[in-house]
C-alpha cells in the first residue's frame, strides 16, 4: 500500500496540467478519481510528517525523488546501509500510519 501511494504521488507530480476551455465537459469519474488521488496524497503527506526526520529524508530521496540508494547516501552523508535501514523502518511506519489514517477517515 505504501509503495502504491508513493507511486501515485510521483505520477501526479510528473503529470502536466491542462487548462480546460469553457466548452469542454469534465467527466465525473475523472473528477472523482482526481479527488481520491488528492486525498491519498494528503494522507501520505500527513503520514510522512509523523516520521523522524532522518527516515523521512531517506524515504523521500529514494521512493519519491527516485534517487538510487547510493545517490541518496551521498546526498544525506550516510552509508548506503543506513539509507536502506531508514527506508525499511520508514516504510513499516508509513504502512501503520496510513492504515490508521485510512481507518479514521472512513469513520468520519
Amino acid at each position: 500500500m505504501v509503495n502504491a501511494c508513493l507511486d501515485r504521488i510521483r505520477r501526479n507530480r510528473a503529470r502536466p496540467t491542462v487548462s480546460l476551455s469553457a466548452d469542454e465537459t469534465v467527466d465525473p469519474h475523472d473528477e472523482r478519481d482526481h479527488i481520491a488521488e488528492r486525498e491519498t496524497a494528503l494522507l501520505v503527506d500527513r503520514a510522512l510528517q509523523l516520521l523522524p526526520a532522518d527516515q523521512r529524508a531517506a524515504i523521500v530521496a529514494v521512493d519519491m525523488e527516485g534517487y538510487s540508494v547510493a545517490d541518496a547516501a551521498r546526498r544525506l552523508g550516510v552509508p548506503e546501509g543506513t539509507v536502506k535501514s531508514r527506508c525499511a523502518r520508514a516504510r513499516a511506519k508509513l504502512a501503520t500510519h496510513l492504515e490508521y489514517l485510512r481507518d479514521v477517515g472512513n469513520r468520519s
